[in-house]
């Protein structure tokens, strides 16, 4: 019997989500896969340097990347995701 790992993939939402928050605003058009890089590279430099570790969303719109009403709805798109993530998990069981 295979038993899920703490530190299997599908385990840290956290970074999940930042993840899947930079994927939504590129494939809506509203940000380029290089400002995600770029914003997600501001954010492991802070996290290394011993900073507070910003949000994704606020680094992007700080850059002005993105604006407000974009994240919302990347934001909304990210929950329904979620949503819809687990309700399929929960009928696989």
């Amino acid at each position: 019997m295979k038993t899920r790992s703490s530190k299997s993939p599908k385990d840290p939402k956290q970074e999940q989500n930042k993840t899947l928050l930079g994927q939504i605003l590129v494939e809506l058009g509203y940000i380029t896969i290089y400002q995600l890089d770029e914003a997600l590279h501001i954010q492991r430099q802070d996290a290394e340097g011993g900073k507070e570790q910003k949000p994704l969303g606020q680094i992007l719109l700080e850059l002005g990347y993105c604006g407000p009403n974009q994240l919302i709805r990347a934001i909304q798109v990210q929950v329904d995701y979620r949503r819809a993530q687990a309700a399929a998990a929960k009928d696989d069981e």
